[in-house]
């Protein structure tokens, strides 16, 4: 009998990940499921061909290089980071000291772990819970510790105190209160209620070279009256090549289907401002992480064409980046997979976590 590096209990949990969060109902998942992919399999690892079967139905790549969820959560990203030291990163609220340079929402306070800050000084709940009623414009509130997808985000609309102090009591602690961040017109058109942001990858190789990862690069906007870029408020996402170029095909998790976004949005020969200057600006910040080879960012672009940052994950999904452009890490593959191979990884545990002055939060992959 075959001994693979990941078990059966982990390829059992990868299974139900995909059934779970990224495939079709419609999908027979059964047709392929015992079929080995001889990629994976000559390295040691068990992957199904089933994924090969979904993935390449909705975008005509066929390949026994598809990713596994338990192969990558379990094995791949734990090579690639250092899964001991990701909760120091977690705290959205530390992003302006570890990219100072970089242009990001304008923040009116900050609350980390109870604690309120203005502009790098401690005030009082009190005096944070004035600053904001009296800041005007549009400010947005959003959690900072453990959230992904958006969760959390919302618009201040009622700035009493007596309201502000509802809310803040309703964030407790770690989050984080900002100006509604602009987008430049040419993204704002796709929907003009959300913030439109980019999903993009960056590399460090083993030669210590940090590379752009293309194709998996994803224009991401919410549906129609929502704030939120995600495709569970009725939004979609869609490829940019490598001149900016967002192609017309939408697509979703949970579907076969493959739709339109000139039909959908209006929205066609849509190009990326600044294109290029987006993923240099990611690159650069990328070697301010030496702890982490693989980052996933989301970013926009000002009305200015500057790239504005949103934030980054180090746990980053691989299930729409495959779903539209085929097996993960492309020619980097090869070097990602004998990392994982090799390394001696703890695997990932999504296990509950309480911290002390904190409500319950759960680890969640992003």
């Amino acid at each position: 009998m075959v001994q693979f590096i990941n078990t059966n209990k982990e390829f059992h949990w990868g299974d139900w990940y995909f059934k779970d969060h990224v495939m079709a109902p419609e999908f027979d998942y059964k047709a392929h499921k015992k079929e080995l992919s001889p990629y994976y399999e000559q390295r040691g690892f068990k992957v199904s061909m089933m994924f090969d079967d979904f993935f390449s139905r909705i975008n005509g790549i066929h390949s026994d290089r598809y990713l596994s969820m338990d192969v990558y959560y379990f094995f791949v990203v734990p090579a690639l980071n250092r899964y001991d030291f990701i909760n120091a990163y977690l705290d959205k609220n530390i992003y302006s000291d570890l990219f100072p340079g970089v242009r990001q929402p304008v923040t009116v306070v900050k609350n980390m772990h109870g604690h309120f800050y203005r502009e790098g000084n401690e005030v009082t709940r009190d005096e944070a819970i004035d600053i904001v009623a009296h800041y005007g414009g549009e400010i947005m509130i959003k959690p900072t510790v453990e959230t992904c997808n958006g969760d959390g985000v919302d618009q201040i609309t009622a700035f009493d105190k007596d309201s502000l102090n509802k809310l803040f009591d309703r964030y407790a602690f770690n989050f984080i209160v900002q100006e509604k961040a602009r987008q430049h017109p040419d993204l704002q058109r796709v929907n003009p209620t959300s913030l439109n942001s980019m999903r993009l990858y960056t590399y460090r190789r083993l030669d210590g070279n940090i590379v752009f990862l293309y194709p998996y690069a994803m224009l991401r906007y919410g549906g129609k009256g929502a704030i939120k870029d995600n495709t569970s408020k009725g939004g979609g996402t869609c490829l940019i090549d490598p001149e900016g170029r967002v192609d017309d095909r939408v697509f979703r998790f949970k579907s076969l289907e493959v739709s339109s976004l000139k039909r959908e949005t209006g929205t066609e020969n849509l190009v990326i401002p600044c294109y290029q200057k987006v993923i240099n600006t990611l690159i650069g910040m990328h070697k301010h992480l030496p702890y982490f080879d693989y980052v996933g960012w989301d970013v926009t672009v000002d009305p200015d064409g500057e790239p504005l940052f949103i934030e980054f994950n180090l746990v980053p999904g691989i299930e729409g980046p495959q779903i539209m452009a085929g097996p993960m890490f492309g020619e980097n593959l090869d070097e990602v997979v004998e990392r994982a191979r090799q390394a001696e990884c703890s695997r990932v545990k999504t296990n509950k976590k309480v911290f002390a002055r904190d409500s319950l939060f759960y680890l969640h992959m992003q």
